[in-house]
């Protein structure tokens, strides 16, 4: 009898965790979800042109900064997202796909703008840092 409690009490308490671990990642998905809402809604009604979603991850993070939200709460959410990264890019991939001739023939401008953008950022922070270092 002894023997058939403890097994009960073993499931009991994988449900338990089950249970738990699955709420975690619910709230998580939750909390990470109406960030981006309330950013999406906000890129709408601001005369600004930034992204829903960048106005919603600056929102998550100065939640979590000023301790509004314990990082607990999102943290299990994020590391499943983090494990799964690479299946998110794959829609973006498939996009970039579908327009491949479109790259194509504007292959030279993207290289070209990707250059000069990259030379005058190298160049920015080497000047940048040499000012640093000097006061």
């Amino acid at each position: 009898m002894k023997k058939f409690l403890s097994a009960q009490q073993h499931r009991q308490n994988r449900i338990y965790t089950l249970c738990s671990s699955l709420f975690g990642y619910l709230r998580a998905f939750l909390i990470i979800l109406s960030c981006l809402q309330i950013g999406n809604l906000l890129s709408s009604l601001l005369p600004i042109m930034i992204p829903g979603s960048i106005i919603g991850l600056l929102l998550l993070f100065f939640l979590l900064v000023f301790q509004l939200i314990p990082s607990q709460w999102v943290e299990g959410g994020c590391k499943l997202f983090m494990r799964y990264m690479t299946l998110l890019f794959i829609p973006a991939g498939m996009g970039i796909m579908d327009n491949y001739s479109l790259l194509l023939n504007n292959f030279l401008p993207i290289i070209i703008g990707c250059l000069i953008s990259t030379v005058l950022i190298l160049l920015l922070v080497g000047y940048l840092t040499q000012y640093l270092h000097t006061r």
